[in-house]
């Protein structure tokens, strides 16, 4: 063995455990618990506990337009096996960010070579904004190894190798269960599979009617689903659809939304690589990024119709935000960042001798360990509402309470990510205002409640009842009309 770059195995190996490492340090206290993750643990208890089967999960941010079911049975599962616990969420995440590592390396040395693949899945490992990202515990966050996968597809039909149709039907299929805002993607890995000689005779050759017929299996299973719900409630999501893009929120028009669209996917492209290095003039990054397009383009270190089918991809990306009438976010630009790295590692691996790739990766590991240990504790975490949940069953179960209320002091929308929690925590609750029932304070953040005085677990602040009421009856506990209302977002 003459070095980590000749040992590939070994390379990965390592590679593979300090992904492990960023992704499994202090994850409890990193752990953002609020509306999404409360509302997807919602549902698993409704698969779980009530056994009601799902077409569909939550509804998005398009009124009519709900996203797949699969992230929500894969979080049942792992809820069923850990008895619920929500922390279990941290195995399927990270199964899915050491699987992006994983995919980058295959991809990497199967199109460029050894060098490129440990560079490209090193950046994937160690990079805090990726590590953080995998543990965003969303229906979304698939979304960059699909990415990864929708790459390998474009590479693999490119080259022509028809076999790799499967996995492009299956991530076709698979795009309702992630985002929408993939659909205009679709076409990219078919365009560089036919826009070259002979390969449209190729396809419909009788040798591959075995591939195609494997194919169209795999996309009819993915997609059956959302055919399944559109068939039965008489297309709703297309019509909703249609009439969001004629909805205009009143947002930025012509240079202004540019200049929005730029500046979020700097920002993205900022949070994922250099996620502890916040600069306010965030589009350098995409002038640094133009320049390596060029070198490699120049030296031809990747092909240029290959080139052209990655611009594509980013084009389609920035247009569609640009014209569409919903408001412009980093979270749409997630999808582009395996382009970004294939060809930030490239240009890395093509520019630099092993000696300084070792250097510099060593830089940027002991950069990233300091933003991981610096910032990985959010004061709005799993860690905190768990314990600041605890502290307040502890004082309902010394003064037997058989079900109290619970009230947000707080801005709108920051009073969430606790309903779970209460009942996981076998707190029984009921509407404020229920007669005969105490209410407990939750105060976000604790500084605007500082006089009282309140018990502070990380941002949130807990003030016990003043008054002990008589508590009512466990049987009045359960009227229909003392019953929460439903989350925002949760369907049965």
């Amino acid at each position: 063995m003459k070095g980590i770059l000749k040992s590939h195995n070994l390379a990965l190996f390592l590679i593979v455990v300090v992904g492990f490492l960023f992704r499994w340090y202090n994850f409890e206290k990193g752990f953002s618990f609020a509306h999404d993750q409360d509302l997807y643990s919602w549902i698993a208890k409704d698969i779980v506990i009530n056994h009601h089967q799902r077409l569909v999960g939550q509804i998005t941010s398009v009124a009519g337009v709900f996203i797949g079911s699969f992230y929500y049975y894969l979080m049942s599962f792992f809820y069923w096996v850990f008895k619920m616990n929500p922390m279990s969420a941290m195995i399927p995440l990270t199964i899915i960010g050491l699987a992006e590592i994983v995919s980058v390396y295959w991809v990497a040395r199967r199109h460029f070579d050894n060098k490129t693949a440990i560079v490209w899945s090193f950046i994937q490992a160690c990079s805090v904004g990726i590590a953080m990202f995998d543990r965003w515990s969303v229906p979304t966050q698939p979304t960059i190894l699909w990415s990864i996968w929708f790459l390998a597809s474009i590479l693999e039909l490119y080259k022509g190798n028809i076999k790799f149709l499967a996995v492009y039907a299956f991530l076709i299929g698979f795009v309702w269960q992630l985002h929408i805002a993939l659909l205009p993607l679709l076409p990219i890995p078919l365009l560089a599979y036919l826009l070259n000689k002979g390969r449209l005779s190729n396809l419909l050759n009788l040798k591959n009617i075995k591939v195609l017929l494997v194919s169209g299996i795999i996309l009819g299973a993915t997609i059956s689903p959302l055919v399944i719900f559109e068939l039965k409630y008489n297309f709703s999501q297309v019509r909703s659809i249609l009439v969001a893009n004629k909805n205009d929120l009143g947002g930025p028009t012509g240079f202004k939304k540019m200049d929005k669209v730029l500046d979020a996917s700097s920002r993205e492209i900022q949070q994922r690589l250099l996620w502890g290095w916040e600069i306010k003039a965030v589009t350098w990054y995409w002038i640094v990024i133009v320049l390596m397009l060029v070198i490699v383009s120049v030296k031809k270190w990747i092909e240029r119709p290959l080139i052209l089918y990655l611009l594509i991809w980013v084009g389609i990306i920035m247009a569609a935000q640009f014209w569409s009438k919903r408001i412009v976010s980093e979270y749409y630009f997630t999808n582009i960042l395996p382009v970004i790295l294939m060809l930030v590692s490239v240009f890395l691996a093509k520019t630099f001798s092993r000696k300084l790739l070792y250097v510099l990766g060593l830089i940027y590991l002991t950069i990233n360990i300091r933003w991981l240990y610096s910032k990985s504790d959010i004061d709005q975490s799993y860690y905190y509402r768990i314990r600041a949940v605890e502290y307040i069953k502890q004082d309902v179960e010394k003064n037997h309470y058989p079900c109290v209320a619970v009230n947000y002091i707080a801005e709108p929308g920051f009073g969430v990510g606790f309903r779970y929690l209460f009942w996981y925590k076998s707190v029984n609750l009921v509407k404020p205002g229920t007669p005969g029932v105490v209410v407990y304070n939750i105060a976000i953040p604790w500084q605007v409640s500082a006089k009282e005085n309140p018990a502070v677990f990380g941002r949130f602040g807990i003030l016990l009842p003043k008054t002990v009421l008589k508590p009512i009856s466990k049987e009045d506990c359960n009227r229909p009309d003392y019953r929460l209302d439903p989350m925002l977002g949760y369907t049965e």
